[in-house]
């Protein structure tokens, strides 16, 4: 099944939840336009699976850990598993994109197996975070067993699932033919590490008041490290990235709920209806109220 997703929904520790629709084939496939996200784009966050991404229309900056990569219309990427990541379109046109979430136990099978030591286990354990692809000859396995995986979910002819596994296969088996020996390591950094944890402490007490001594005291480190980590992964503050992400999970929330917007407000930390309203307007441009009305609508028009 193909899904066209406009939120990603993470656990009680911060990572992203897969979609439920293929959970015994632990496979998400999305068809999708990162501008239909609340927060017009797609907000750093990890997973455990594997992902493999396509542009099919538009470019996006897709922020890996600390860096960040331009991916022009036509090009595709390999993120690998546990690593930060974020994509933002380049500018106000349509950012319409391809993509598999997976786990690595549909290539790999039982672990040990010779498909997990020689396919999988490379990439997991000493394989680069990202690698970018281009619409050449030289890559073109990835492009066509990513069409191959594609179509098969999007048809779900009778066994799909086996042609999806050989699709994604042969496109690690690739990934693993591509890279060098000395690509280097996916080795999560201390301040990496520190970024994750700060980001499951804020998804926790979202609701709460807290300053960025509380959320440099949770990993143990001062507000001045805590700055130079938010600076270098997120490009924002600290508490100026929570007041957004306030914001985008609380305008998610209005289009899945009936609850009034003082109640929303609330909910998610903030002093007064009317001092939600403020921050809501600089940032999506209308008010709580106007933007659930909006979306709502343009959800119910037929087609």
């Amino acid at each position: 099944m193909i899904q066209t997703r406009n939120y990603v929904t993470v656990d009680f520790q911060g990572k992203e939840i897969p979609s439920g629709h293929l959970r015994p084939f632990n496979l998400t496939a999305n068809d999708g336009d990162i501008h239909q996200y609340a927060t017009d784009c797609i907000i750093a966050h990890w997973h455990q699976e594997m992902e493999v991404f396509i542009s099919t229309r538009g470019q996006v900056r897709i922020g890996i850990e600390d860096q960040e990569y331009l991916v022009r219309e036509g090009e595709g990427c390999f993120i690998n598993s546990d690593i930060l990541h974020s994509f933002t379109p380049v500018d106000a046109s349509p950012c319409t994109y391809h993509s598999f979430v997976f786990d690595t136990g549909i290539v790999g099978g039982a672990p040990g197996s010779v498909f997990d030591t020689s396919c999988v286990r490379p990439l997991l354990e000493s394989g680069i975070p990202y690698l970018q692809f281009t619409p050449c000859k030289e890559d073109a396995p990835f492009y066509d067993n990513f069409s191959l995986a594609f179509e098969a979910c999007r048809n779900e002819n009778p066994g799909y699932e086996f042609d999806v596994r050989t699709a994604l296969s042969k496109i690690l088996l690739f990934l693993n033919q591509k890279i060098s020996p000395v690509s280097g390591a996916k080795a999560s950094s201390i301040q990496e590490q520190h970024m994750k944890q700060m980001l499951l402490f804020i998804d926790r007490h979202l609701s709460e008041s807290f300053g960025v001594a509380e959320l440099a005291g949770s990993v143990n480190i001062c507000e001045r490290e805590c700055q130079r980590i938010f600076q270098r992964y997120l490009h924002y503050r600290p508490m100026e990235y929570v007041r957004r992400k306030r914001i985008y999970t609380s305008a998610a929330k209005l289009l899945v709920c009936d609850s009034p917007v003082t109640d929303v407000a609330f909910e998610y930390g903030f002093a007064s209806p009317s001092h939600y309203t403020k921050q809501f307007r600089e940032l999506m441009g209308m008010t709580p109220t106007e933007y659930r009305r909006l979306n709502l609508s343009a959800i119910q028009l037929p087609g």
